[in-house]
């Protein structure tokens, strides 16, 4: 908390400090422009050869660089991405095998059904014939 208010107190005083009219006069001038630039351009740079420095001891002793990390998270992160799309394609599979089981036991259950039917049907007629020829046989 206290770290914020400092943070803006210090934003306010400069604030007020760079609308000075003495502030823009020397803001404005080319040779500060200049310096003001080249010191940006420095400080990038040297963060570049700190950056490749760091990355090479890291490497020397084998230790994982920001950018191994940030390969490391992105390669997670499509893991997980594939990972999800795989227990969505195995749960629609699921879906579609549940549904052509019940489809089957359904027609196996017509199925059977229609066989009894027809097999009492084959029963009587047979049933039948043979009245008919205890039938035929005892007029004879």
């Amino acid at each position: 908390m206290k770290h914020d208010s400092w943070k803006d107190f210090a934003a306010r005083k400069v604030g007020s400090v760079l609308a000075s009219d003495a502030a823009m006069k020397v803001i404005s001038d080319p040779r500060v422009q200049t310096a003001m630039l080249r010191a940006l351009n420095a400080r990038g740079e040297l963060r570049g050869v700190v950056e490749r420095r760091v990355s090479s001891l890291a490497t020397a002793f084998d230790l994982a660089t920001h950018d191994d990390v940030a390969g490391l998270r992105r390669t997670i992160r499509n893991l997980e991405d594939t990972l999800e799309e795989l227990r969505s394609e195995l749960e629609d599979t699921q879906d579609a095998a549940a549904r052509a089981q019940a489809t089957a036991q359904a027609a196996a259950a017509q199925s059977a059904a229609s066989g009894e039917t027809a097999a009492a049907g084959a029963g009587q007629a047979s049933a039948a014939k043979s009245k008919r020829g205890r039938k035929a046989a005892v007029a004879d």
